[in-house]
Parts: C-alpha cells; structure tokens; sequence
C-alpha cells in the first residue's frame, strides 16, 4: 500500500511480510458493507503513522479507510474536540485507487483502539468497549442485563480473542452494577457523569437522528473501584445535522433517559452547566471553522472530488460549498432551539438551598409547580402570591 502526493511518495508499506512488512485489507462495517461502495480495514503488519504526522508516537497497525463525504465527519470530529473530549480521531480525504481502479474519496482516518500515547487511554487491566446492535457478529460478548434495548457488549480492548474468562465475570458484575445504579440515582459512583454529558450534548448540537448504530464507545480504566465507566469520543455521523427542532434520537435512548428521569439530578444538572459554559463560545468556534474551511483549498479540491465519486458511484453528490453552508446554517437555528430548550430543562431542577424572601419580593415572584421562582410567568400552571395561574 502507497500513499502519494502528487508525484511524491509519501508512504509504502512495503511487500506483504507478516509481523514485518506491508498490511491487510477487508471490508469492514455492517450497513455500509452491504452498500456498493464499501469501507475497508486496514492492518499494518509494522507500526506506523500513515498521516505522516512526524512523530513515532502515532505508530499504529489499525487504520480505517471509510466512505464518509461531505462535510459530516470533518463537522462531528470538529465538535467532538470542541467539547473538549480527550482524543479526536485525525483524518484525511483522500483518493483511493483498489488494484489500479480509482473507487472515489475516502476518509483515510485513526481507528478506536487502545494506544495510551495517541489515542484512547486504558490501562492493560482496563477496558476499551461498545454498546453493539451488531454484538451478534463477535464470538465474545456480555449481555445488557437490565436494558430494554436488544443490545449488548463487545470489547475492543481487550481483543475478543485475549480476554479471560476472569476479565469477562469482572466485566459481567461491573456493567450489571452500573446499570442497576441508573435506576436506584446511585449512578455518580459508577460512571462519569461529566463524560456521559459531553457525549449526549455533542449528539444534541449535532443533532443525530441515528441510534442504535450510533457506535456508543465506553472505556474503564482500570479494574479498581476507583475508575469509573466514561463515555469515549463520538464516531459515525451519517445521521447528523438531521434532528432540526427536537433532540437527537440518542437523548432518549441508552443510558440518557435514566439519567433524565432519575430523582438524581446531578446529571441534570451536569448537563445544563456544560451546554452553559460551552454556548458562549461554541457557535461562533464553529461557524469560523466552517467559514475558513469554505474558503480552503481543500473545499475546492473536494467540491471537484466528490463531483467524480457521484459519477463513479452512478450517485446524487450534495455540492462541497452547499454542504458547508448548510451545516452554517444548521448551526445558527440551533444555537436558537438549544437556547430555548435549555431553559426549559432548567426549570427541572429543583434547588439546593432554600432562601426566604422578602414580603415585597414575594408579591412580585412566579413560581413553577416545582417551587422554582421564575421572572416571569411560563405556559401552564404558574404560582403567585398564593394563587394559581394559568397561561396557555
């Protein structure tokens, strides 16, 4: 396998040589397998950084090469490191050519797998695992004791084929614990309700329509009590930018609507601060990005690359421009709907402390049907001074 620019060799994994040279090629994915144009795994059989990035530490065998146009991956790994998640997978738009046949632009992108120097970060103890509709594929798997959803686990770290059966029964009696304590509000001692939070508020901002094939990746770091479940980063976003006026799909779903509906509140609470302190600056981050991006030569390199792959492919192509402007405008109607629905979230959460009012401030005040005072009266029953009130 080569990699050129131009007339510049950039990379070439050399003849195939197991455990020393060149790599291996199969068609990975579920969906998208079945479709004309397939993704691809690729394993190298030595090390190394196939971005040419400069630095050893990005050594890995495990490389993706995935159908992805348009603007939604650059724009979901975009918001994936606005949020501040601890790795975003990096990436390339490239050209592929299959045994001298030109099959269209590829994402040629970092895997989710375990490497503690560049991507995700579990010890040798650890866990690296997904939340799998397509769990009926692999050889090893736990079963979701308490969720409805026909759904169950399956390990990227460790590999199906390395790990114990003493791994599995740790495994089986931890995510059984975790579970059980999205019903009984004990939650905050098993997973990391800030991590939860990032991953569910990227979804939401994105607004993906997709759930169950959503790739929900967890890690443990550790086999201590210490270390508890987090989220990993967002990955697949076909389904983005389509859930205009209403959360994703995913807000309900999994572990979120537990957490939503549990009298523990942290949460909640978790939730609407993050959306708090990242509203200020997140719209506008994004929309720079996407206004230099539209004027890069990698918008114009693509704008004529996807051209072709729609021809290639006998396909309708969204225009590069058009999908960047869209997403901009995506963007700004729903930093209004976030806006709106974060405070209507807000009045969910019951205060903390209790403060007397003054006579006069008491005359004044509206409450909701939670006893949280509000400026003003809100659609449906609201409180004053005693009385109720209604607004339709």
């Amino acid at each position: 396998m080569t990699i050129s620019l131009g007339v510049s060799l950039l990379f070439d994994s050399g003849e195939y040589e197991e455990d020393i040279s060149g790599m291996t090629i199969k068609i990975r994915g579920n969906t998208s397998a079945r479709q004309p144009k397939k993704p691809y795994k690729i394993k190298l059989q030595k090390k190394a950084d196939m971005l040419r990035r400069g630095d050893s530490r990005y050594n890995d065998k495990n490389w993706l090469l995935l159908t992805t146009l348009g603007i939604l991956a650059d724009v979901g790994f975009k918001v994936n490191s606005l949020l501040g998640q601890p790795w975003t997978p990096a990436y390339e738009h490239v050209n592929l050519f299959f045994n001298g046949e030109w099959k269209g632009v590829y994402l040629l992108t970092e895997s989710v797998r375990r490497n503690p120097s560049c991507r995700i970060n579990v010890d040798t103890d650890g866990f690296l695992f997904e939340y799998d509709p397509y769990w009926w594929n692999e050889d090893v798997y736990v079963e979701s004791p308490t969720l409805e959803r026909p759904m169950h686990y399956t390990f990227k770290y460790p590999e199906p084929d390395e790990i114990t059966p003493e791994q599995i029964a740790y495994f089986t009696e931890m995510i059984t614990a975790v579970e059980q304590s999205l019903y009984n509000g004990t939650y905050a001692n098993y997973i990391d309700v800030h991590s939860f939070a990032v991953w569910l508020l990227s979804h939401d901002l994105l607004g993906t329509r997709d759930s169950a094939g959503s790739n929900y990746y967890l890690t443990k770091y550790d086999s201590t009590p210490a270390s508890k479940v987090m989220m990993a980063n967002l990955w697949d976003f076909d389904t983005a930018l389509l859930c205009d006026e209403r959360w994703s799909t995913l807000h309900g779903v999994f572990y979120f609507k537990n957490l939503f509906d549990s009298e523990n509140q942290a949460f909640l609470r978790e939730y609407v601060e993050l959306y708090d302190a990242v509203a200020p600056t997140f719209y506008n981050e994004i929309d720079d990005w996407l206004e230099q991006l539209s004027a890069s030569a990698l918008a114009a390199q693509m704008e004529e690359a996807v051209k072709w792959d729609g021809i290639r492919w006998n396909e309708v192509r969204t225009p590069f421009p058009d999908e960047i402007e869209n997403a901009r405008q995506w963007f700004a109607r729903r930093k209004v709907w976030m806006d709106d629905a974060i405070n209507e979230m807000r009045l969910q959460i019951l205060p903390t402390t209790i403060k007397r009012l003054s006579d006069d401030e008491a005359l004044k005040s509206y409450y909701n049907l939670h006893g949280q005072r509000t400026s003003m009266p809100r659609r449906g029953i609201n409180l004053k001074n005693g009385k109720k009130y209604v607004v339709r």
